[in-house]
């Protein structure tokens, strides 16, 4: 017996389906449903994911059309997760610039950019999405960390205690936020 590919196994079925769909009057199956792709895309992220496998699934779902406004919000700040993970820290940037484009005022997808932004060095741009998702949302515990790292990279000391601080005091269960708390010199 022969043993054919993966990609050419999964073309026969395809194939074969669109056959049986055209000889019963079903008509082709869908080959793409975006819906579904933004929920792969998501899949990803658990343990035993692939960063790439995201940026390909949460890419098909934002070409597809299929998606709400909400939804596609989500696929473009997947897709950023995905990339910084990968290192590129330049195109998290744009899908996060993209998603505001739809969200303007989503405190979640300020926090993930200011964060791009503070590893790529571009505080000033950093400091200023942050501010803006702490107006929205001001007792997020992870946008206070953000902060925090942002002021410790400018060497603004006092400022980066007082937010790391405020991060535990939101999120005392975080080992994270307490340890950078105590590194930072707040007071045990």
């Amino acid at each position: 017996m022969r043993r054919i590919s993966g990609l050419r196994a999964a073309t026969l079925i395809l194939a074969g389906m669109a056959m049986t769909g055209a000889m019963t009057g079903a008509g082709t199956p869908a080959l793409a449903d975006g819906n579904a792709d933004n929920l792969a895309c998501f899949e990803q992220f658990k343990p035993g994911g692939d960063e790439r496998l995201a940026i390909y699934y949460c890419s098909r779902a934002i070409q597809s059309g299929d998606l709400a406004p909400a939804d596609k919000v989500t696929a473009l700040l997947n897709r950023g997760v995905a990339h910084k993970k990968t290192g590129n820290l330049q195109m998290a940037i744009v899908d996060y610039t993209a998603a505001l484009g739809i969200a303007p005022d989503d405190a979640l997808v300020l926090a993930n950019r200011a964060n791009a932004y503070r590893e790529s060095g571009k505080l000033t741009e950093a400091l200023a999405d942050i501010n803006r998702a702490l107006e929205l949302q001001p007792e997020r515990a992870a946008s206070y960390y953000v902060r925090g790292s942002i002021y410790e990279a400018q060497g603004k000391e006092a400022e980066a205690r007082a937010d790391f601080l405020k991060a535990y005091e939101l999120n005392p269960e975080s080992s994270e936020y307490k340890d950078k708390a105590w590194d930072a010199g707040a007071q045990q």
